[in-house]
């Protein structure tokens, strides 16, 4: 992602190698969306996610260590602000299907964190757009999903 260009407040996870379904789901991310690959991308997975994101004015975050840091705890997030991490996100905010077994974290505690993050952090865990709407006002910067965005 650009310096010069802001952060998206919307953004999709890409947690596996892309098939025909996600390049169909990239192809159809609003603009000034934002795409995190949190997987390898052969080069040609690369190249064609640049030009999609060119076509379509998404940030990519994708081609740098250390990008972005999932967090669930204070620990997590004290140790992803000392090492100066761009993008925190805090997880699980509501039930997720990818993890049944987590338990969403307490609205006041992710007010808490959202706030020791300095407003950096981005939710993460069964979000959709309606949900950000009504825990934005607790502090985050914006959200990030993978099934909210495969509809």
């Amino acid at each position: 992602m650009p310096r010069r260009q802001s952060m998206p407040g919307r953004w999709f996870i890409l947690d596996r190698p892309p098939d025909r379904k996600v390049w169909a789901v990239l192809r159809r991310l609003p603009p000034r969306s934002g795409l995190m690959a949190l997987c390898y991308l052969n080069p040609a997975e690369r190249r064609r996610l640049r030009h999609i994101g060119k076509l379509r004015s998404l940030a990519i975050a994708a081609e740098r260590p250390r990008v972005a840091a999932r967090v669930h705890n204070i620990a997590e997030l004290r140790l992803a602000l000392q090492r100066r991490t761009p993008m925190i996100l805090l997880s699980p905010i509501f039930p997720t299907r990818s993890h049944p077994d987590w338990k969403p974290v307490p609205r006041m505690r992710a007010a808490s964190l959202a706030r020791l993050g300095g407003r950096r952090l981005l939710a993460l865990g069964g979000m959709t757009a309606g949900r950000y709407a009504k825990i934005a006002p607790l502090g985050f910067i914006g959200w990030a999903g993978i099934s909210a965005f495969r509809t």
